[in-house]
């Protein structure tokens, strides 16, 4: 048993591993926040608002850690009946909140005006008696039947909101369509007053709190009988701002939390048979009540271990009452549900075992490498105890900028990019305190910038008359596209416009100039290991952030209907309702091979063809994540007129298990290759016919000339 100096010593060394192993130090953890704060910025628009909630956006992100999205209806709005309707809200859409007959916490919504008729809400709707009233039921199922639609991958409905699995990206996203309470619910009002004796939270974070209200989620108590009219209080936006508040120690310990509960799903499941009796969200509860109890000087680092425990015997302490009080409605017993009879006494049985153990707790469960192990290994030991030199820092404020940047582009490039967001973006630049502040805003501003290149200015060099004006339209369109490529892979966006301008040369220039860094890209958080090796030159070589971005950058490529793309993916583009993603490496051997075969260059053709074959199992790009690779292939093999490896690779490309598969045109695309064989077979029938025809005549000729010869 350790004496309190060698647990403080184990506590320092457990702080240093947990920013080392889930990359939480204090520039990672701010920058992983700056991202999902900056992401629902840019996407909220006039009349819907987006808030990124969940683990990551607090700054969490663990293997398997939750991405939520909540999606706002910002002309719905809900209150009392005996609230008045504030001039500015008269024209939106009025919902009353009714006290439902379940645990506190859940209420009815009844119809009290309605302004814009949005069909989500008005297919919701059910009359009782004289009233009507919104099911969420109905509205949440409408909105799951509508993403699964509209994004064409699998989605399921998963409590207030529908769960997406990603094949490519390996991550679970969840988002909730919910109306906003702009007011403060009267069930949370203890909260505002409670009695604080150590601060915390303070008051200004509780008035900002209180002043931005909660929202309204469309799911039901699933103690009560009838789900089907009630509506949930959801807390997000003053839970991520609570969290957001916690010093850099209550933070770590949060990870530990939740790295231990992934640990002990395991024996849960095998104990009781349900792995979700205990969730996150009972954990992140208890460290609030936890925080809220206890004197700030207990939280520090060498008291991280003391930190961890005072929660976990708080967590044993409520299985045993068998009520667990939300923090914000206190009468809200979270361990309703499931923690009671038998599975809270064998709950209650694998706490307390894990509780004897003490620091060996650490040693248990396989989701990842326990930490006490890692803890015990001299070698890990000597990594935490070496003082991180600057370059080390450097690194990993580059990777997590690099990760994020790469999020922000997929998802924001796809649809968000207007003269609105340009303008925020230009705010956002204006008032940015840091590198990492400038990089994202101008992550944000760079597509507004690509897509005026390509909707208003290369239309116009479309329909030009003459060279001059050919030649201008096309020197903006460079102009405006080519600080867009600055950012590493982000340069085949320009090589795209070279090929269809028909400059082949300059194309697989750029194709060449990147192929390397094409080939790094991976779906992990981590970077490729070359290009960790590559990060020592560039650190050197290159003092700020985002020089050394420019040069590492690798990230999966965004099209658009309205943008540039090769004529050769009209098919893919027409039939999707989303942008075309293609990962980078295939896409850079695709514009090579197409560059070698109008060039005449069979040599290069043949390589980029060998490459491009290669890549179809890769891990990271390979056909099984991106269909699209597949189609790449066929294409190439089209342009050859090889009909029948054309039709395989097509076929390939419709049977893969990769997300987006209902936008995938390759059966059409076969149905055309065979059609066009179909059709050339007709032909050459024909031309054969007309050949015998033409030979047939002349021997009749001849035959005919030989006659008049003999007679005459």
């Amino acid at each position: 048993m350790m004496d309190s100096t060698g647990n403080e010593r184990m506590s320092v060394l457990l702080s240093k591993y947990i920013e080392w192993a889930f990359m939480v130090t204090q520039e990672e953890v701010d920058i992983r926040r700056k991202s999902y704060v900056s992401l629902g910025y840019f996407q909220s628009d006039e009349s819907l608002s987006v808030f990124r909630a969940g683990s990551t956006a607090e700054g969490v992100d663990l293997l398997g850690s939750d991405r939520d999205t909540m999606v706002i209806c910002k002309e719905i709005i809900v209150m009392y009946p005996d609230q008045c309707i504030p001039p500015n809200m008269a024209h939106k859409t009025i919902l009353y909140a009714r006290a439902a007959d379940c645990r506190p916490g859940y209420v009815f919504l009844q119809l009290h005006q309605l302004q814009k008729r949005e069909p989500v809400l008005c297919n919701a709707l059910v009359r009782i008696k004289d009233s009507m009233f919104v099911s969420s039921d109905i509205f949440r199922e409408q909105f799951v039947s509508g993403v699964r639609k509209q994004l064409g991958v699998k989605v399921e409905s998963n409590g207030p909101a529908c769960t997406q699995d990603t094949m490519a990206g390996d991550q679970q996203q969840d988002i909730a369509l919910c109306f906003p309470w702009h007011s403060w619910p009267k069930e949370a009002n203890e909260w505002i007053t409670r009695t604080r004796l150590y601060g915390w939270p303070h008051q200004t974070l509780i008035d900002n709190i209180v002043h931005h209200g909660c929202h309204l989620v469309p799911v039901g108590d699933k103690c009560s009988e009838n789900t089907f009219l009630q509506w949930r209080f959801s807390f997000a936006t003053a839970e991520r701002s609570l969290v957001h508040s916690f010093s850099h120690i209550q933070f770590k310990v949060y990870t530990l939390l939740k790295y231990y509960l992934k640990q002990i799903k395991g024996v849960l499941k095998e104990t009781i048979g349900d792995d979700d009796i205990l969730c996150s969200y009972f954990l992140k509860t208890i460290l609030f009540h936890a925080i809220e109890n206890s004197n700030q000087l207990f939280w520090q680092e060498k008291n991280l271990f003391y930190c961890f425990w005072f929660c976990f015997k708080i967590l044993i302490a409520l299985v045993k009452a068998g009520f667990c009080p939300s923090y914000f409605i206190p009468a809200n017993n979270l361990f309703k549900r499931k923690v009671h009879g038998e599975h809270q006494q064998i709950l209650l049985d694998v706490l307390s075992n894990y509780h004897q153990m003490k620091w060996m707790c650490l040693s248990v469960g396989n989701f990842i490498k326990p930490i006490w192990e890692q803890l015990c290994d001299s070698s890990v030991q000597a990594v935490l105890l070496n003082p991180k030199t600057t370059k080390t820092t450097a690194f990993e404020q580059d990777r997590q900028l690099m990760c994020h940047l790469q999020h922000i582009i997929c998802i924001y490039k796809a649809s968000f990019s207007n003269r609105s967001t340009f303008r925020k973006a230009i705010n956002s630049f204006s008032t940015s305190q840091s590198e990492s502040d400038e990089l994202f805003t101008f992550t944000y501003a760079m597509p507004y910038l690509q897509s005026l290149a390509t909707e208003q200015v290369y239309p116009e060099h479309m329909v030009a008359t003459d060279n001059k004006t050919r030649y201008r339209s096309l020197r903006k369109c460079k102009h405006l596209m080519v600080t867009t490529a600055s950012m590493g892979t982000e340069l085949l966006n320009l090589a795209t416009f070279h090929f269809l301008t028909g400059n082949f040369f300059k194309t697989l220039e750029m194709c060449e100039q990147v192929m390397k860094l094409a080939s790094y890209y991976t779906r992990y958080i981590d970077l490729h290991p070359e290009l960790r090796a590559v990060y020592s030159h560039l650190y050197h070589q290159f003092e700020h952030s985002s020089d050394r971005l420019k040069k590492m950058y690798t990230n999966k490529l965004s099209f658009s209907k309205k943008g540039l793309y090769l004529p050769h993916l009209c098919q893919e583009m027409l039939k999707g309702q989303t942008d075309m993603i293609i990962p980078p490496l295939p896409y850079a051997l695709l514009l090579s091979f197409l560059c070698c075969h109008e060039l005449g260059d069979t040599t290069g053709r043949d390589e980029a063809l060998r490459l491009l074959i290669e890549v179809q199992s890769d891990d990271d790009q390979g056909g099984h994540r991106f269909w699209i690779v597949h189609t790449l292939l066929g294409i190439c093999y089209q342009t050859l007129g090889d009909n029948h490896r054309t039709i395989r690779a097509y076929w390939d490309s419709a049977q893969s298990q990769a997300d987006y598969q209902v936008w995938n045109p390759a059966i059409e695309r076969i149905a055309v290759v065979y059609l066009c064989m179909y059709a050339r077979q007709r032909l050459a029938v024909v031309y054969l016919c007309m050949y015998a025809r033409q030979r047939l005549a002349v021997v009749y000729l001849r035959m005919y000339a030989r006659q008049k010869s003999v007679q005459g």
